[in-house]
């Protein structure tokens, strides 16, 4: 390793504990642990929660912070949304009522398709109707993270923002007026399509990921455990909503050649454009945006930061790093549940990281924004971890920011 390398690794592995419970972990002692590898150390997420995200999936708290203010958008992307939109087409609308219930059971791709939409969206409500708004939002580049045609805190948040980016009142719900801009501004896409397998899909590796990190530190790769989760990720939906859309479908037994309905999610970024001159982080709001030059809002998805983020509002930091496929430095000082005297390890890359597919860093010490291995935990709490994102978020942000790009961190406990 040249001392280019050198240095650059251990002003990487200084940038990403993450958690001011790790201040004690001296630059130096960092420097002497990434000597002979290029790597990153970061705190693990904890168990899954599923009862704790549920509670949290309707809390509408994030309404009363500072930048949920009534703000409109710059006349420049107001303009460039009018002057992009294709010509109207005709939608059917049916009203929502107490009684009303939309369901996917029993539903070709062509019948969700074709579904009328119940309006208004908002609350506890699943169905064709929030599928497409949600699919609308993610091709447009708001994310609403993990796909699963049910309503809730990020797909509302994610509304807000786009209502607010395009000139409409910020309510965080969908009316009439709301998704028929949707639908123009995304060309009508519709929200499930079909796809065909290939031979690089089915062909894995597929690994069983332990939980032991010293188990982990075994593998070859923290590569896909399964097919399922694979597609998945690649249409940004959860597991469990793939099989929905897909019933019929034992995806152990999909071969190159098979068909499923998908998602109808937009193309994956994979070429470097930067064009994001800004990214603006609520950490109150766990949510995630990046603006152009001209203060356009670009890109926009849920986030979850480590409950021990608290920046001061002043302070803007930036890019100084990204790196791809990240190798992962398992340090247990880095955990106060931990002995220290629990031996390191040293974690290959993979979707399955603790760190996702990539690692961008910040310019300063335990900062930094990366994907996980658990895209359905993305919006919610967390105790342990920096600011993360879904991995097909994290790798879009990666090749539309360079080094400098500012970071600046909002809601925080100081506002």
């Amino acid at each position: 390793m040249t001392i280019k390398n050198l240095a650059v690794a251990a002003l990487l592995a200084a940038a990403v504990a993450c958690s001011r419970e790790q201040a004690h972990v001296t630059k130096e002692k960092v420097k002497q642990k990434v000597r002979d590898t290029f790597d990153i150390s970061a705190p693990l997420g904890q168990a899954d929660d599923t009862a704790g995200r549920e509670k949290e999936r309707f809390d509408e708290q994030w309404r009363q912070l500072h930048s949920f203010n009534p703000q409109p958008a710059p006349a420049a992307q107001q303009q460039q949304a009018v002057s992009n939109e294709p010509a109207e087409q005709p939608l059917q609308f049916v009203e929502r009522t107490k009684k009303s219930k939309e369901t996917f059971k029993g539903m070709t791709a062509d019948a969700i398709n074709s579904a009328p939409v119940m309006i208004p969206i908002k609350g506890d409500v699943s169905g064709p109707s929030v599928l497409k708004a949600q699919i609308f939002l993610d091709r447009l580049h708001f994310s609403v993270g993990a796909l699963d045609g049910r309503w809730g805190r990020n797909s509302a948040i994610t509304v807000w923002y786009w209502q607010r980016a395009h000139g409409l009142p910020g309510t965080g719900e969908v009316d009439e007026a709301t998704f028929r801009a949707l639908a123009r501004t995304a060309g009508y896409a519709q929200a499930v399509t079909q796809y065909t397998l290939t031979a690089d899909d089915v062909k894995g590796p597929f690994t069983h990921i332990p939980d032991s990190p010293y188990e982990k530190a075994k593998l070859d790769c923290l590569c896909y455990e399964t097919l399922r989760e694979k597609l998945a990720e690649r249409f940004h939906s959860t597991e469990d909503f793939l099989e929905t859309l897909n019933p019929d479908v034992k995806f152990s037994e999909l071969q190159a050649g098979s068909t499923i309905n998908v998602p109808n999610v937009r193309p994956p970024v994979t070429s470097d454009q930067a064009d994001i001159a800004k990214i603006v982080i609520s950490l109150r709001g766990n949510s995630y945006n990046a603006y152009d030059a001209a203060g356009n809002i670009i890109f926009h998805a849920p986030t979850t930061v480590g409950s021990t983020y608290d920046p001061s509002p002043t302070e803007t930091l930036h890019v100084v790093e990204v790196v791809h496929d990240p190798n992962f430095h398992y340090d247990p000082t880095l955990y106060h549940e931990v002995p220290d005297s629990e031996p390191d390890a040293h974690l290959k890359p993979g979707p399955n990281s603790p760190v996702g597919v990539v690692w961008m860093a910040l310019s300063k010490p335990h900062y930094g924004m990366h994907g996980t291995n658990d895209p359905e935990s993305i919006g919610y709490a967390s105790s342990h971890g920096c600011v993360r994102l879904t991995n097909w978020d994290a790798a879009e942000v990666s090749h539309r920011i360079t080094k400098g790009v500012p970071v600046a961190f909002v809601d925080t406990k100081h506002d």
